[in-house]
């Protein structure tokens, strides 16, 4: 709900007789956010989420990988056997990209229910990714049409790659910004407060 002006005087009183150690903290991790924020224009990393979908790029190979075994197996069955998903941090941390160190803050710093909600789909794409890896090897060893198996894997994958992509660029149902709350307004009152001169 939108504050009224009466609202706001009222927020800003109570916050200057007693500012207490929780709003602080509040404060603090929302200037931080905003830090972070104004550094993500013409990075990977969505402005809203905070969340990079780049991270996704090894699932995406994970199918090209399946499509190519599909039509060549013997060329990339030593890939397959290779492959496992590595966690977000790590995989910015041991990449070349020019952002990595403001990807993995920003996904510290990312929104909980966001975060929360991207961790638990990318768990599901890794342990599903890691049982179609096992289906395909066993396809591979003969006990199953191949290319049945790296189809079904490939298409499985590229729905929960989807998924996961929505959510990190701020696309998933019910994760659409509201209106400024009473708690913006007092996070923000929080830190005039903090810093307006004596």
């Amino acid at each position: 709900m939108l504050l009224r002006k009466r609202d706001r005087s009222a927020i800003c009183a109570e916050i200057q007789e007693d500012v207490s150690r929780e709003a602080i903290v509040t404060a603090f991790r929302g200037a931080m956010i905003g830090h972070l924020r104004s550094h993500v224009p013409g990075t990977s990393i969505n402005e809203r989420t905070l969340l990079a979908s780049d991270f996704l790029n090894q699932f995406h190979e994970l199918v090209m990988l399946l499509e190519a075994l599909a039509v060549q197996p013997d060329a990339f069955i030593g890939d397959l056997r290779q492959w496992h998903p590595v966690g977000y941090e790590e995989h910015f941390s041991t990449s070349g990209i020019r952002d990595k160190e403001l990807a993995v803050a920003a996904y510290r710093m990312a929104p909980p229910r966001v975060r929360a909600k991207f961790d638990t789909a990318v768990a599901r794409l890794q342990g599903e990714a890691l049982r179609l890896v096992a289906t395909v090897g066993h396809a591979l060893d003969g006990h199953q049409d191949l290319k049945t198996a790296c189809d079904g894997a490939a298409t499985r994958l590229r729905v929960l790659i989807d998924s996961a992509n929505a959510i990190a660029n701020g696309f998933a149902p019910e994760e659409h910004e509201e209106a400024e709350t009473e708690a913006d307004v007092r996070n923000q009152l929080t830190i005039n407060t903090l810093f307006q001169p004596r």
